[in-house]
């Protein structure tokens, strides 16, 4: 049996979905919004992490051979915005697995710096910096790390880690006394 409806009434119900159909649906992109937000944050905040332990590895590496860095043999400038140098594949001498001297040691630790550390970031880049100090006094190192923040910033499921230049470059510092 039919309902007994005034003509003017007929219809409400479905406009009444309609709506609420539109209400769900700008409520669904607002959740999508929050989902992608929290997804850069997560993507650039794991790049901070790696860039934050790549910069006190290589501190600690200075500090344990103090002698090395302030003879300067840990100064390295490698800030750019195309990532890190070309590398070879395995430092000579590996000093992992050899005993060197403090020099070797040096070059080992920015070897593995450069080509194992920095290469986990996107274009990944640091410098070192060593300021002589008077006889008797604590020599300042200088660690920057640089790396570009482009890739977590981009759309989500973006697979390029290149882009414009300098368009995103973040960086960490952190100076110690030796």
């Amino acid at each position: 049996m039919k309902p007994n409806l005034p003509r003017s009434a007929a219809g409400f119900a479905l406009l009444e979905v309609m709506i609420s159909f539109v209400v769900l649906a700008f409520g669904m992109m607002g959740i999508a919004g929050m989902l992608l937000m929290a997804h850069k944050s997560n993507s650039s905040s794991y790049l901070k992490q790696q860039a934050v332990q790549s910069a006190y590895d290589i501190v600690d590496r200075v500090r344990a051979n103090s002698q090395a860095a302030i003879n300067g043999s840990y100064s390295v400038n490698n800030l750019t915005t195309s990532g890190a140098p070309s590398l070879p594949s395995t430092a000579s001498p590996d000093c992992s697995a050899a005993v060197c001297t403090v020099t070797q040691l040096a070059a080992y630790d920015l070897w593995y710096w450069l080509a194992r550390d920095l290469a986990q970031l996107p274009n990944g880049s640091g410098s070192i910096v060593t300021t002589a100090a008077p006889t008797g006094s604590n020599t300042l190192v200088t660690v920057v790390v640089q790396w570009d923040d482009s890739p977590a910033q981009g759309k989500l499921g973006a697979t390029s880690q290149t882009s414009t230049a300098g368009a995103n470059l973040a960086q960490f510092t952190v100076q110690t006394l030796l």
